[in-house]
């Protein structure tokens, strides 16, 4: 099995979810009442498999160092071999389980200032009240990833 069988297994899922929600969805948009709810439930549909392919990327990247120093010291024998079983399940664990919350973060992220959008609402009131964009912000000024004054 190669290792991009889960990502492609994956597309597989996403592609036919997608296909039933803009079957549902796509002429819920032909009806003025509700064409807003339709656009934010494709929307919505349309960035979930994106989100967790960037936090997976990214938690791959922060991982990679720690568990290549990790299977240097269990392929070397420095460290007996239950210990080996139990740290690799609990950090298996630790990836999956950080992947599966910063995905789900960034994605409740992404519709939330979507929704805000096609409310015309500003997107400001939604950031200032978010306590992780509030921590992240400087940083986001720094890296030139957010202008206040937009």
């Amino acid at each position: 099995m190669p290792p991009t069988f889960l990502i492609l297994l994956g597309l597989i899922i996403y592609i036919g979810l997608a296909s039933v929600t803009l079957v549902v969805f796509a002429p819920m948009l032909l009806i003025d009442s509700k064409k807003l709810l339709a656009k934010k439930v494709i929307l919505t549909v349309l960035i979930s498999f994106p989100c967790l392919l960037v936090m997976g990327l990214l938690c791959v990247i922060i991982f990679l160092i720690p568990a290549l120093v990790f299977f240097w010291l269990a392929n070397g024998g420095y460290i007996p071999k239950t210990p080996i079983i139990i740290l690799g399940i609990i950090g298996a664990l630790v990836f999956v389980s950080s992947v599966a919350t910063t995905s789900l973060y960034l994605w409740f992220f992404m519709s939330k200032i979507i929704f805000k959008r096609l409310d015309n609402k500003p997107v400001s009131e939604f950031l200032d009240n978010d306590k992780v964009f509030k921590f992240l912000r400087e940083y986001f000024i720094k890296l030139k990833l957010y202008n206040p004054g937009y």
